[in-house]
């Protein structure tokens, strides 16, 4: 017993710390790539280099979330390519270890690696791209349509997981909830007069716009004097000024990057009332469907590992594992566009490719065993 577990450790240590250089690998890539594009549009776009930094720091969560897969499979054939290049591999069959042991161990510390960057997809990505969103967009000038002056951006005072607040004169907004499609749920607002006292606090349940004017269902107002406090309720009222679509654009975020929680109850609302919810639906399933790909590319890469134990060197086995990612995700990206343009099952659109590699591994795993 105590063998396994040294055993285990040292396996999960060595695909650990191929994982890790994979991800320090494809980080540096991506990064510098955007560094570039980014660095060109200083000064034509109101950039600065301190904006740039910040935009790739805010985008590093995501990265870890979409890479994780990608990195897993290099990691595994760079860690386990290694111990076979030695013989470790070898030597450790010899003592007893089966094939299909070794798979579990590794396994374990891909589920580990999993779940740390379901934690950041879930915990962090959503605000550290609302922030990146914010950031790049907030710098936008020139004379496009869709550009908003920076003392609009300055309105935006605080990001938080309960939601955002934004200043318009003496009138503070707080939305809980806020959707790409122009849609807010959970809005407090409140009124301040001229001496900066509060003499009215709204509630609305919800707020759409459409038609150039603010839709607000089920608002409560609660009107503060010298008499009293007076509470008035109203089923709808439109309002021609709540928070303008410029800036709405800047403080959204993509549904791709929102958490799994946010997701299910935006899809329950729109089929409540009728609604395309597909491509929230898509993004939805998404987020189950990229950690699983994880584990369906490790499972990968251990029959690669073994068929190639004494052939190939380290260059070899990264670019085997950069083309089956190349293949992977052309693939997804395919079959998700499909899902939505041709009504194919959101389900199917983004579980399709993780359940081909799955199938692929497992008849490779069965011919090795």
């Amino acid at each position: 017993m105590q063998m396994f577990k040294h055993f285990d450790r040292y396996l999960g240590r060595t695909v650990f710390v191929g994982t890790l250089f994979a991800l320090l690998v494809l980080f540096s890539i991506d990064s510098i790539i955007d560094f570039i594009n980014d660095i060109e549009s200083v000064d034509d776009r109101g950039f600065t280099f301190g904006h740039v930094m910040l935009r790739l720091m805010f985008e590093m969560p995501q990265r870890l979330y979409e890479f994780m897969p990608t990195a897993l499979l290099l990691g595994a054939l760079i860690g386990l390519g290694g111990l076979a290049a030695k013989s470790e591999l070898v030597a450790l069959r010899s003592v007893g270890i089966s094939k299909l042991r070794i798979v579990w161990s590794v396994l374990k510390v891909g589920a580990i690696l999993i779940a740390i960057s379901v934690w950041v997809g879930e915990m962090i990505v959503p605000t550290a791209q609302g922030y990146a969103n914010s950031l790049s967009k907030s710098q936008v000038r020139g004379d496009k349509k869709d550009s908003i002056d920076e003392s609009d951006i300055k309105k935006i005072s605080l990001r938080s997981k309960y939601g955002i607040w934004v200043r318009d004169n003496n009138r503070y907004i707080n939305a809980q909830e806020i959707y790409p499609d122009y849609r807010m749920r959970d809005i407090w607002i409140y009124e301040l007069d001229e001496q900066y006292k509060l003499k009215r606090a709204s509630f609305a349940k919800q707020a759409v716009y459409e038609n150039n004017v603010w839709k607000l269902s089920d608002i409560k107002h609660s009107l503060i004097s010298k008499s009293g406090v007076e509470t008035v309720a109203a089923e709808e009222e439109h309002w021609e000024r709540l928070v303008s679509i410029e800036l709405f654009d800047v403080i959204t975020v993509k549904p791709e990057y929102m958490g799994a929680v946010k997701l299910k109850k935006y899809i329950s609302y729109l089929d409540d009332n009728e609604l395309d919810s597909k491509r929230y639906q898509l993004a939805y399933y998404n987020r189950f469907a990229v950690p699983l790909s994880g584990l369906a590319m490790l499972l990968l890469a251990v029959p690669f590992v073994f068929r190639s134990a004494r052939a190939g060197g380290l260059g070899q086995r990264i670019a085997l594992g950069i083309v089956v990612a190349v293949v992977f995700n052309l693939v997804s990206r395919v079959l998700s566009n499909t899902s939505v343009v041709y009504d194919v099952p959101p389900f199917l659109g983004a579980f399709a490719p993780t359940i081909i590699v799955i199938l692929i591994a497992s008849i490779a795993l069965r011919k090795m065993a």
